[in-house]
């Protein structure tokens, strides 16, 4: 075990997990109980707790968590469909679902291909402002779609940065208040944005739900692209340094990602005693979902689980790809040094993201 990742939540960050990975995957289940946690890694685990209706995404003591609960980031949180259950979680997941499906991906490629040929430099390409680069555009590209100012996009993308900080596990009192912050304004811009486009069919999906759940949607969008669209983008990245590669190809994005995953776990929480893929499990218990491992697992159907499975699977994928595709397209017209980028790679991200960092070694 010398040189694997400290434990299952230090592993998207780590050079190389994935011998740690096959070791879990062949034990199917393993307890943690450092963490407290049962890792779920075989392919045939992860897919019956995804599956499962006691395996909830939330505690249902807690459907939002107490830190931000009442603020309107809270309010906000809780009518996202990846963070609730039953009827609400239906409605809410159909009406994502199709808003996301209204926008055209080539809209979408060539908008995140312009925002990056604006945003890169004319002259040389370095990791800082590559760095930058992947943690503006995926939000920036969807704020475009919906009809934001394109001198607000920087801002609308600082904003979510905001947010996605307050939603870390280890936020402070501080960070919580400047997400709530960011919340109240962008729930603020989107009310005024003009209803063509993409955000009305936003809005046709949502007939029959009020304003508040359209915006808070719209917010959640725009928060869930922002860590794993930047993963996704920075993995991309990563591999286009070390040679060239048919990124225009959404089957050999698949492909690779099954290999070396962006989205490296999700967490359940276990409402009733259950068995699944022969582990019993109390009320109570935690389970850390390791779709990384199970994505490698030789046993099954070699597929790609960085979007998720089971009714809480992400919708955004083909978005997600097609701004990832517009931002190398770019990159490829400025003609960076490929190798000289990819020589100081490392690893800073939310602990389910892996999430490649270009600039570190580079002087501000």
């Amino acid at each position: 075990m010398n040189g694997w990742p400290e434990h299952a939540l230090a592993a998207a960050g780590h050079p190389d997990p994935y011998p740690y990975y096959r070791a879990l995957v062949q034990d199917g289940w393993r307890r943690d109980e450092q963490l407290g946690l049962w890792l779920a890694a075989s392919r045939r685990a992860v897919d019956a707790v995804l599956a499962s209706t006691v395996c909830r995404v939330r505690p249902a003591r807690e459907p939002v968590p107490a830190g931000i609960a009442g603020s309107p980031l809270g309010e906000a949180f809780g009518r996202w469909p990846r963070m609730c259950e039953g009827d609400a979680h239906a409605r809410l997941r159909t009406a994502v679902g199709e808003g996301l499906a209204a926008q055209s991906c080539d809209e979408a490629e060539q908008t995140a291909r312009r925002l990056a040929r604006a945003f890169l430099p004319t002259g040389e390409v370095d990791g800082r402002r590559l760095d930058a680069l992947v943690d503006f555009l995926p939000v920036a590209t969807l704020a475009s779609l919906l009809g934001w100012p394109e001198a607000a996009l920087a801002e609308a993308a600082a904003g979510i940065a905001r947010v996605c900080r307050a939603l870390a596990i280890d936020a402070d009192a501080a960070a919580r208040e400047r997400g709530a912050e960011a919340c109240r304004t962008l729930l603020t811009d989107l009310a005024v944005l003009s209803a063509d486009g993409w955000l009305r069919r936003w809005r046709d999906a949502f007939a029959g739900l009020d304003d508040a759940a359209l915006y808070a949607n719209l917010l959640g969008i725009l928060f869930q692209s922002r860590d794993a669209g930047a993963g996704l983008l920075s993995a991309g990245i990563a591999w286009r340094c070390e040679g060239e590669w048919d990124h225009a190809d959404p089957v050999e994005w698949r492909a690779r990602l099954r290999q070396d995953p962006v989205l490296h776990h999700t967490r359940r929480f276990v409402e009733a005693d259950v068995t699944l893929a022969g582990q019993t499990l109390r009320a109570g218990d935690q389970v850390l979902v390791l779709l990384a491992a199970a994505a490698r697992d030789p046993a099954g159907p070699a597929e790609a689980m960085d979007f998720g499975g089971g009714r809480h699977a992400c919708p955004g994928e083909a978005l997600a790809l097609a701004t990832a595709r517009g931002a190398l397209h770019a990159l490829e017209e400025s003609r960076p040094d490929w190798g000289a980028l990819g020589a100081g790679v490392t690893f800073a991200g939310p602990p389910n993201v892996r999430m490649r960092r270009f600039g570190a070694g580079e002087r501000a």
